[in-house]
């Protein structure tokens, strides 16, 4: 007998918890292909009970809940306990009262509408399914699909997407698999992918074990502790924002771009409809919009005002070192004066190297975009936020996409239309307007600082020659000049470059005349979108639109964030 043998060995330790995960499932309908009912309900108890123990803590079922499968699996998910169910249901006809029975909420698509634009309804379906998911799990032979929208297109999106999918043969119930997309090529087609699945998988399949399954939710990004979503019933109550640190004056900036750029017109946008601020899920989305909003527009103010802060110390501390030169007998009281601002320059410079507020300040503010973006394309059931780790926005705004589910009730022709045209006017209309007063306002305030450039370089040259006229002249005629001319030549020599240098600090570290220009750019395509858009249009043209907006946004957005290492500030000397 080896030492080993009759030892019991300890239980392996619990895998650590996982965020709220979205889990869709599709699954065979038909019996010849499903095989015996109560093997597969077995089969998904298994497969459920793999995922909890994973560390998935809270979930949520998303089915299309069609008889077969989709109901083996509800009832499977409900014996585990992991979360709600949410059925979307192809066509608005479906019987409402049975899902109320069955699941906790609903979403019911016009399929005829989607039937009459020349697409097919169950695919639609799929896509709301699979869009959402960060799980697809799935009772399916592995043969290609028969038609569209089956189990073997729901597999397809998944690994389109980046979605792991956990995997239940009816001829191998008892083996389930997990093919993980992230290590799938992405120059491979899905027929390929057949090929190499009836082959037995490749090194991309494994054994859908807990710990394999938490490996590929956590390289979603999805480590770390749940939240429970709030129930449908508790009223909504919005959060006050976070507080930025504030240490300094952060309206300097304000009051300087107001000084040289104007205001720009005002824009209201326009309320949500009535029905869509209801949705629970909508006001998940809105509430952490606002916050993360209130706290970007904070930070940026704070970072803009230093940095204007910093280079109006340089000009004054330039004039007050050069100001003995015409008045001696205020040298010490000026030595002193530099030596302050100097100190204080140092402080707000430390302070934000410290706390590394620029890359706060962009952090803060391509969160505030994602849940922009995604809140907008959440009302007609995308997601603006890719499937996979995408630094800490992407994965904050992943996170209250989760949190939000889909939005329940019926996508009925009065519903896409006064939602999409919130949607659009979100995306669109207040995107142009935006876009086109910062085009005008920071163009202005960029050419203005050129400007204060040029009429300062002219007043140098025109002291520098005054006094080498003056200079001459006295020269012929055995005079001197004065001491406040040559005073005044030796100040203007220290705060010209001081200007200057402060417009080329300003203009680096805010990009005033290529934030111009890029808005100027964006405003012209959103107005092509706006342009493309039929008055009959329906939900997938409209969604076509939405996800044209939201790539010309996001590819603002991640210029913008590339350039955090630029907007350190210049402490000006």
């Amino acid at each position: 007998m080896t030492p080993d043998e009759g030892a019991v060995h300890p239980p392996a330790p619990p895998l650590p918890a996982l965020q709220f995960v979205q889990v869709a499932f599709a699954g065979h309908n038909r019996a010849p292909e499903l095989g015996d009912r109560g093997r597969a309900e077995s089969a998904l108890i298994d497969a459920f009970a793999r995922i909890k123990a994973a560390g998935v803590t809270q979930a949520r079922l998303l089915s299309g809940y069609a008889p077969g499968a989709d109901r083996l699996a509800a009832r499977a998910w409900r014996a585990i306990g992991l979360g709600p169910v949410h059925a979307v249901f192809p066509f608005l006809d479906e019987s409402r009262a049975a899902a109320a029975r069955w699941v906790d909420g609903a979403t019911w698509l016009d399929g005829e509408a989607t039937l009459a634009g020349g697409r097919h309804p169950h695919l639609a379906q799929s896509r709301w399914l699979i869009g959402a998911a960060d799980l697809l799990v799935v009772i399916w032979s592995g043969a290609p699909a028969r038609g569209p929208g089956g189990t073997a297109d729901a597999v397809r999106l998944a690994l389109e997407h980046g979605v792991p999918v956990l995997w239940i043969d009816p001829a191998q119930l008892a083996a389930p698999r997990l093919i993980r997309a992230q290590a799938l090529d992405e120059d491979m087609g899905f027929l390929e992918v057949l090929d190499i699945l009836a082959a037995g998988g490749g090194d991309w399949v494994v054994e859908a074990s807990p710990r394999e399954i938490h490996a590929a939710l956590a390289e979603l990004g999805l480590s770390g502790h749940a939240r429970t979503p709030e129930p449908a019933h508790r009223p909504h109550r919005t959060r006050p924002p976070p507080r930025a640190d504030v240490a300094w004056p952060w309206r300097a900036y304000a009051l300087f771009r107001r000084a040289l750029g104007g205001r720009a017109a005002p824009y209201q946008p326009p309320p949500p409809p009535a029905d869509l601020a209801a949705e629970p899920g909508f006001a998940v989305l809105t509430e952490a919009y606002q916050a993360a909003d209130a706290r970007a527009r904070r930070l940026g103010a704070i970072h803009r005002s230093h940095q204007v802060i910093l280079l109006a110390f340089a000009i004054l501390a330039a004039a007050a070192g050069s100001a003995s030169a015409m008045w001696p007998g205020l040298k010490l009281a000026m030595v002193g004066l530099e030596l302050a601002l100097a100190a204080i320059a140092l402080v707000v410079w430390f302070d934000a190297e410290r706390a590394r507020r620029h890359h706060a300040w962009g952090e803060a503010r391509k969160l505030a975009e994602d849940l922009r973006l995604e809140r907008a394309a959440w009302a007609l059931g995308l997601t603006s936020v890719p499937h996979g780790p995408h630094g800490a926005g992407g994965l904050a705004a992943g996170q209250a996409r989760r949190l939000a589910g889909l939005p329940g009730g019926g996508f009925d022709r009065t519903r896409i239309q006064a939602w999409g045209d919130w949607v659009m006017g979100e995306l669109v209309g207040g995107q142009i307007a935006y876009h086109q007063a910062q085009a005008k306002i920071n163009g202005r305030v960029s050419h203005r600082l050129h400007l204060a450039e040029n009429v300062s370089f002219a007043i140098l040259l025109l002291v520098l020659l005054t006094y080498l006229g003056v200079a001459i002249v006295d020269m012929v005629r055995g005079g001197q000049v004065p001491h406040v001319l040559g005073g005044l030549v030796i100040m203007a020599g220290a705060i010209v470059p001081a200007i200057g240098a402060a417009g080329l600090a300003l203009e680096a570290t805010l990009g005033l005349g290529e934030e111009a220009q890029r808005s100027h750019v964006l405003a012209e395509q959103l107005a092509q979108v706006d342009r493309a858009r039929s008055p009959d249009g329906g939900l997938e043209e409209l969604q076509r639109l939405a996800r044209a907006a939201i790539r010309l946004q996001r590819a603002q957005e991640d210029h913008w964030t590339e350039g955090a290492a630029r907007r350190r500030l210049f402490r000006g000397g």
